[in-house]
């Protein structure tokens, strides 16, 4: 994947996490919904805001945390797709 594309899919992808966080699990306070995952407020934070590369297990911890299954995990749209 090119340099330029990767930060744009990871704010996507971190953006497609805040929105279910808020509108589908109604919680908009991220340290109070840290406190239900194996990920702290200042990682979910960054992963939110697409600053960080994360590791395919960190991705799984991520859909148990966002209660996302196989199919939601991914479900947004590659720009350049």
């Amino acid at each position: 994947m090119a340099r330029k594309v990767k930060p744009t899919v990871q704010q996507a992808f971190g953006a497609y996490l805040k929105k279910h966080r808020e509108e589908v699990l109604q919680e908009k306070n991220l340290l109070n919904f840290s406190y239900s995952s194996k990920l702290d407020n200042s990682k979910l934070a960054k992963i939110e805001k697409g600053e960080v590369d994360i590791r395919f297990s960190t991705l799984i911890e991520i859909a148990e945390t966002y209660k996302l299954n196989d199919r939601d995990i991914l479900g947004f749209k590659l720009s350049n797709n």
